[in-house]
């Protein structure tokens, strides 16, 4: 059986079918669109940070100008500002994710010094890095524990401006050699974005994962495992996450006599997350249960409230069950 969960979807989708693993789900959870979208308005705040944590290194360099040969160097650079204000997460059908990110800039303050002819000087600068694009690729899968993990297969962004405002006596000067500042501070911030997105996932993400339960603790007697039976499914339209949804006995675990049957959902996508069940989570439940003897119950006459007219005797079931009766008229008559 399938059940629904939490708002309403933004797209309406065409048919979203879970690829076949080699073991039958007792448990689906599938992760529409919309879903994804909450996903990633909770995942960009922790990515912000990550992406602040650019390191701009001091540099220093020449260029020949109509005026000589000019020695600059650029220090003590921090990130005043950053902002990913635009975002977009989409299934990846047979992979994962892809993670776009459009109109991100960055706001820069640090310092500068040059050397041209017999004239040393120096002033602070602001820079802002605007149209900061970044594309990644995310692929999902499961270990052997049955936990999910997650890795990066690609990554690419591009900066398509930088803005510098120099302050100071004789600022001019470094309008000389501009084009080669803004050249070097793009390279130096296009050739760390990849690593710092690679790096919070690595350090951040996975670690979670991979201490992910995949059992649960009933009661007693009962635990749940609700381990991946592989990869998730990954269409064009939705992610189904398959789990394993089978009871066992916490003293000594051992196969249920049946296997779980396909289950499928819906053609559906009009809300943030699914939940399919299958008959096979509650007959493992059922058959764990009634193997440790938890489902046999002894109830006597007395248990009965005495206000009650049913009484727990022959001839109250024999109103019940006729042929409870048609067999003791019988045996009477016999004797």
């Amino acid at each position: 059986m399938a059940s629904s969960f939490i708002t309403p979807l933004l797209l309406s989708l065409a048919v979203c079918l879970s690829a076949a693993g080699a073991v039958n789900p007792g448990v689906v959870v599938r992760l529409t669109q919309k879903g994804l979208d909450y996903a990633r308005q909770e995942g960009m705040s922790v990515l912000q940070q990550e992406l602040a944590k650019v390191h701009l290194p001091d540099f220093s360099g020449s260029a020949h100008t109509h005026i000589g040969k000019v020695k600059y160097s650029f220090d003590s650079m921090t990130i005043r500002n950053f902002q990913l204000p635009s975002s977009q997460i989409s299934p990846f059908p047979g992979v994962g994710f892809k993670l776009s990110i459009s109109g991100a800039f960055i706001e820069i303050s640090g310092n500068w010094h040059v050397k041209a002819l017999h004239i040393s000087t120096k002033g602070g600068f602001d820079l802002r890095v605007e149209g900061l694009s970044i594309s990644v690729g995310l692929k999902v899968g499961s270990d052997t524990a049955g936990r999910p993990n997650i890795a990066l297969s690609d990554c690419s962004n591009h900066i398509s401006d930088v803005k510098i405002h120099v302050s100071g006596k004789l600022s001019w000067l470094v309008d000389l050699f501009r084009h080669n500042v803004d050249n070097a501070l793009r390279k130096a911030i296009e050739n760390q974005i990849c690593p710092l997105i690679s790096n919070a996932i690595t350090s951040r993400l996975e670690p979670v994962l991979q201490t992910l339960p995949v059992t649960a603790k009933i009661d007693s007697v009962a635990a749940i495992d609700y381990s991946l039976t592989g990869p998730p499914a990954v269409t064009a339209d939705c992610v189904d996450v398959q789990m394993k949804g089978e009871f066992f006995d916490l003293s000594h675990r051992t196969p249920p006599p049946y296997s779980p049957p396909t289950l499928t959902l819906p053609v559906d996508h009009n809300l943030m997350v699914y939940f399919g069940v299958s008959d096979y989570l509650f007959n493992t439940a059922g058959f764990v249960y009634y193997s440790a003897g938890k489902l046999i119950f002894d109830i006597t006459d007395n248990m009965i409230p005495k206000e009650f007219s049913t009484r727990l005797n022959t001839s109250s079931f024999g109103v019940l069950i006729p042929q409870v009766r048609s067999f003791l008229e019988g045996a009477y008559l016999t004797f």
